[in-house]
């Protein structure tokens, strides 16, 4: 279930005393969701909005501060309609999306789905090609949960999170 893996995720980065644990800001209920998105959304949309509406800004916050994977931060709810501004006409993306996590230099991850079907995710890397990496948001979480399971997401000697390029590859192989 999604909200599992999620909750799961979230102790993973308090384990590691990631500082964005503390700054989660509490998801919105179904209709604001609704509100600004539609009516006809993805469960799994609704459920991302629901658990957490982005990171709260405090002063001195760096990008690896906030983020949840390496690059990688969950946006709110008016970022992500703020964001989609700047993506119009990408092809995959295509009229239905909304993205849910957000890096510094403008790549995403985003929730893409036509009408009354499930949101697959989407990977959207500026001047790459944009494609499909998940059949949905849980699979992404469920990912990334492995990811740091196995060692692939891990902080460095610096502190900061980091990521294993081989291994990331060899675990989305397995996917």
């Amino acid at each position: 279930m999604l909200i599992d893996e999620l909750d799961s995720l979230v102790a993973r980065l308090d384990a590691l005393s990631r500082p964005v644990v503390g700054w989660l800001v509490p998801g919105l209920e179904p209709a604001a969701v609704e509100a600004v998105l539609g009516a006809d959304l993805p469960a799994e949309v609704v459920a991302w909005f629901g658990w957490r509406d982005g990171v709260e800004v405090r002063e001195g916050q760096v990008q690896d501060d906030v983020n949840v994977i390496p690059g990688y931060a969950p946006l709110s709810l008016a970022e992500a309609v703020a964001v989609r501004e700047h993506y119009r006409g990408d092809p995959v993306l295509g009229e239905h999306w909304v993205p849910v996590l957000g890096g510094g230099g403008g790549d995403l991850y985003a929730a893409v789905w036509r009408p009354g079907e499930q949101a697959r995710v989407a990977g959207v890397l500026v001047g790459e090609s944009t494609e499909v990496e998940f059949a949905g948001v849980e699979q992404m979480i469920g990912f990334f949960n492995a990811c740091y399971a196995n060692g692939t997401f891990h902080v460095d000697a610096n502190g900061h999170l980091a990521m294993d390029p081989d291994r990331y590859d060899e675990t989305y192989a397995r996917l």
